[in-house]
């Protein structure tokens, strides 16, 4: 109880500090709008080209109903050649304009709610929402990380000419603040090369940062950690099953 006491004072001031950055960004209760949008390759270059020559089939990645919920018990994967690669200065002010002009032009009913503000107790304020859709961003950016590679990456209406196909569910997509802001990604990912059974892999990614200013950037950081985490998995067992 003495050890309580004497650090209840401390608790306090991190409480409010907390809460003091949420609401110094604005009112909290209007929530936060993310934008998923990548402009570039995030992956590694590397100068074998590991897929140069294989045609690639992106079909597409769904989502389910609620992706914020619940926990996933999957522990996320930390990639071993995992770098943060950050926007460069024009992308970072092109997604800003781009996020506010969408968000101008969408109502809530065109969002996907994938988190929670919370204030320095904890308690959720509002929430944060997609203003477009996870599935594109994933398969998008997915693509620019495949072409890098040296891959042909074609549609669905391709998926007989290509030498693998490339499908997923994303089960779990959310972020969160309390103190610092956390993300986490869960994708059923599935592959199937030409004239075999197709694959299953359960991706669990993840990422944060500090609460400066609850600003939305600070929201989408630790979801473009967790997607380029999930890339560096997918192109892995990509190479994986070409190359087996």
């Amino acid at each position: 109880m003495l050890t309580f006491i004497k650090s209840f004072p401390r608790v306090c001031v991190l409480a409010a500090l907390s809460t003091m950055v949420i609401f110094g960004a604005g009112c909290a209760t209007n929530g936060r709008h993310v934008f998923l949008k990548e402009y570039q390759s995030s992956v590694p270059q590397r100068s074998d080209l590991p897929l140069k020559g294989k045609t690639i089939c992106i079909k597409g990645f769904q989502s389910v109903a609620t992706l914020a919920k619940p926990d996933p018990t999957s522990k996320p994967e930390q990639p071993a050649e995992y770098t943060y690669i950050p926007f460069a200065a024009a992308d970072s002010k092109t997604w800003q304009q781009e996020g506010d002009a969408l968000q101008k032009r969408t109502s809530k009913a065109d969002w996907r709610e994938i988190g929670n503000v919370r204030n320095g107790f904890g308690m959720v304020l509002s929430h944060v929402y997609a203003l477009n859709d996870p599935g594109t961003w994933l398969a998008d950016s997915l693509k620019m990380d495949l072409e890098s590679l040296g891959a042909k990456v074609v549609g669905p209406s391709d998926s007989d000419s290509a030498d693998l196909c490339v499908s997923g569910t994303i089960q779990f997509c959310r972020v969160d603040i309390y103190m610092k802001i956390w993300g986490d990604l869960v994708v059923d990912l599935e592959l199937q090369t030409k004239n075999h059974n197709p694959s299953h892999f359960l991706l669990h990614t993840d990422g944060g940062t500090v609460a400066w200013v609850g600003a939305t950037s600070e929201f989408y950081k630790p979801l473009r950690e967790s997607r380029q985490k999930f890339s560096l998995l997918t192109t892995r067992e990509i190479v994986k099953a070409l190359n087996p």
